[in-house]
């Protein structure tokens, strides 16, 4: 059967709105308060904010509608994906929790400015029957937007607006291209037009360099804002390793 552009454009449209429940998720409410929230519901804390089983239940099945992983998959595999998902919604807390601490926030006119813009992309009411579709309200979306503005603007400010690409390494990106063609043996015309341009070679060095702060950023954002796993819980709710008998906080926190 072949699929119209239109078609193509709402499958599109459908992977975006469900990616951004999945990059942000409810842990933007403060969560249950502490004396209010039993310990065999809690899977993570960090603060005041919390993670029950059935948060992590119903957004680890968005996380698999939006990646296209099957809930149908062995104990391993479900395993791994179990253990990604902990360590993508451990990370979000942390940085989440940063935020407040250095006071980034998202006000309500910003939301709906953000809202207005993306609704601006999809014809007619495209956008309410996705949301219908993926049982997602509004308001649930809307907190998740949020959150996801949120996140990018502590990223932007705390890590991409302090990367700085100088002469240096442009030129040492040039001499790691030309070592290469060397040893693949590229015929001097054919590396001479492979060239990149300036702004390639600018892109893909603060595209590295972002990479490599970012890890090195978010490795001591862990260390301030520890985020609590309950042992018990996770391995209540996540399959055994093979060869093991339960499953491990420690894993689902090493995870790169």
């Amino acid at each position: 059967m072949k699929i119209g552009k239109h078609d193509y454009r709402v499958s599109r449209m459908r992977l975006w709105i469900v990616g951004v429940l999945l990059l942000g998720w409810c842990a933007l409410l403060p969560g249950c308060p502490a004396e209010n929230t039993s310990n065999r519901s809690v899977l993570m804390r960090i603060g005041d904010r919390v993670v029950t089983v059935d948060e992590y239940k119903r957004d680890l099945n968005i996380y698999r509608t939006a990646t296209g992983i099957s809930a149908e998959e062995n104990g391993e595999a479900d395993r791994e994906t179990q253990i990604r998902f902990v360590q993508q919604m451990a990370d979000q807390l942390v940085l989440l929790e940063h935020a407040r601490a250095i006071g980034i926030e998202v006000t309500d006119r910003e939301l709906e400015r953000a809202l207005e813009e993306i609704r601006r992309d999809y014809p007619d009411d495209v956008f309410e029957q996705l949301l219908l579709e993926n049982a997602i309200t509004l308001d649930e979306w809307k907190a998740s937007l949020r959150t996801r503005l949120i996140i990018d603007r502590v990223i932007r400010q705390e890590l991409e607006d302090h990367i700085r690409i100088s002469e240096e390494d442009m030129a040492a990106f040039m001499a790691r291209l030309n070592h290469d063609a060397q040893a693949t043996e590229v015929a001097p015309e054919a590396a001479e037009s492979e060239t990149p341009s300036d702004k390639t070679i600018v892109d893909q060095l603060r595209r590295s360099k972002t990479e490599k702060a970012y890890a090195e950023w978010m490795a001591d954002l862990k260390q301030r804002y520890p985020v609590e796993i309950n042992q018990t819980v996770l391995n209540e709710i996540m399959p055994a390793a093979t060869g093991t008998t339960k499953a491990s906080a420690r894993d689902a926190r090493n995870q790169p």
